[in-house]
């Protein structure tokens, strides 16, 4: 503890003394990022796929995830702009929130007009462009793209990195719509029952933390015969 106070005193007086550990630390962090990247990208590539297998397998959760994007699609052709909302699909449901959520009962119509529009037919209602399959999908190409691109240069540097962002970049959006449609969605919801929409608390039961924390946040329960 004394020593942690001896150095920051002697920062505090001494500022330049800190340019030197700052260089420092940069050039060994850019020496350590393409092994960062390597890890990291092996790390996606194992459990990215496992991860979208889990829901792929659970047919509940598809078509709780589809309504959840019918929902959010609905609202924001209502808003006429992308809104900051996330979602997540379970079971027994969905859950919503973000800073853009509109009350309750506007929620809930979104639910059931998205809900009926899928049933008859609106099937690409189920696709969301920023969904977090997306994401993953952005991961795992990067990744995939990285490791790819390092065993044939047979050398590790920044290029590759960049290299390997482009074109997942590039790829992301199209394979992330592929996924959605064939592992992670499920658009025949017509044995999906909407049940009722409750309000999660986000405050922690401290109500300043509203004024702090202004995300609303849903669960919409569903039930599937």
């Amino acid at each position: 503890m004394f020593f942690l106070l001896f150095l920051a005193m002697i920062f505090l007086f001494f500022p330049y003394l800190i340019l030197p550990i700052i260089f420092f630390l940069g050039i060994g962090f850019l020496f350590l990022l393409p092994y960062v990247f390597t890890f990291n990208s092996l790390y996606n590539i194992i459990t990215i796929p496992w991860q979208i297998l889990k829901i792929a397998l659970d047919k509940r959760v598809r078509k709780n995830h589809s309504l959840e994007h019918a929902t959010i699609n609905v609202l924001e052709e209502r808003y006429g702009r992308p809104l900051q909302v996330g979602g997540l699909a379970h079971s027994n449901g969905f859950s919503l929130s973000g800073p853009d959520l509109p009350p309750p009962y506007e929620v809930m119509s979104a639910v059931r007009e998205g809900h009926f529009r899928m049933i008859n037919g609106e099937k690409d209602l189920a696709i969301h462009p920023r969904c977090g399959t997306s994401i993953a999908a952005a991961n795992f190409l990067f990744s995939l793209t990285f490791i790819l691109v390092l065993f044939s240069s047979h050398r590790l540097s920044l290029l590759n990195v960049i290299v390997a962002f482009l074109l997942a970049n590039i790829l992301a959006n199209p394979f992330g719509r592929i996924l959605q449609r064939l592992f992670t969605t499920y658009a025949n919801v017509d044995d999906v029952v909407v049940q009722d929409i409750y309000i999660q608390p986000t405050s922690y039961g401290l109500s300043f933390m509203i004024m702090l924390n202004p995300n609303r946040s849903y669960f919409i329960k569903t039930y599937q015969s």
